[in-house]
Formats: C-alpha cells, structure tokens, sequence
C-alpha cells in the first residue's frame, strides 16, 4: 500500500489517502496467457486525455528529458528488480512487479 501510494502521489500530483477498492498480488507464472498480456499492457493503448500538467505522467506523456528513455507504461527503477506503472483513466491503477515475480495491483475509484 505504501509503494501504491506514493507512486501515485509522486506521478500523479494526486494523493490517494483513502483506502483502495482492489488490492492484488500474485506470483507472475500464476497469471494466465491474457491476464499477462493485460497486466503487461498496464493499462496503455487506448486514445486518452493528457494527465494533469506539471504532473510527473505529463512529462512523461510529453517524452520531455529525462523519460524519453523509458517508452511505455512502464517505469523502471531497476531492471529485472522493480517496475511500476500508474495509469489515470478512470481509476487510478498502480501496478508494480517485484524481481520479475510477484505482481501487484492497486486501484482506487
């Protein structure tokens, strides 16, 4: 929860300080062929209005320096150790995954 929280806060400009509607976490080899493409998708590749400006996600979205490295929905800390994504289409979903192992998934409404 507070890794969830504080990627939202710190890419979203948005604290989220209220209690989660989904928290998951599951071993990645547990995830089915689809719930992997959709996990690893994390929320990209639909048509989607700009994240708030001066917010870390629209630097992001702008591809303004330093994110031009990192294409995708993806950030990664560290490769192969830790990764996380926020998206803001709708809910705000963070979705982290841990040594390549352990998937996580928060979202609130």
């Amino acid at each position: 929860m507070k890794l969830a929280r504080g990627h939202a806060a710190y890419e979203l400009a948005a604290p989220q300080l209220d209690e989660p509607e989904i928290i998951e976490f599951v071993p990645l080899s547990h995830l089915s062929p689809e719930q992997r493409v959709d996990f690893e998708n994390a929320g990209a590749g639909g048509l989607r209005g700009w994240p708030e400006i001066g917010s870390r996600a629209f630097l992001r979205a702008c591809g303004a320096p330093p994110f031009r490295d990192q294409p995708g929905p993806w950030i990664i800390v560290q490769p192969g150790r830790y990764r996380y994504s926020v998206d803001e289409h709708g809910d705000i979903t963070v979705q982290i995954v841990v040594a390549e192992y352990l998937a996580c998934c928060v979202v609130w409404s």
